[in-house]
């Protein structure tokens, strides 16, 4: 699946919340896109609303703040995790 963030700054920080997790397969692939890759057996509904708890998991962290606007993309459209 795929993970836009509104801000581009917050990416790396955001992506070393997510690799800090040893079943999370995270990588950059634009200045503001993150590809993002559960290990284990999920449903694909199932995987994307674990990987939204995880992501507002990291906006507790006061640099994380401004990841208001998230977008997971996957072969069924996009969803607004906003």
């Amino acid at each position: 699946m795929r993970l836009r963030v509104s801000d581009p700054a917050l990416v790396p920080e955001l992506l070393e919340f997510l690799c800090s997790r040893l079943d999370v397969v995270a990588e950059q692939i634009t200045a503001n896109e993150m590809s993002l890759s559960l290990l284990g057996s999920y449903a694909s509904d199932a995987m994307r609303m674990e990987l939204c708890v995880r992501v507002r998991a990291s906006e507790s962290g006061p640099a994380l703040k401004g990841v208001a606007e998230l977008y997971l993309r996957s072969l069924a459209g996009t969803r607004s995790l906003s």
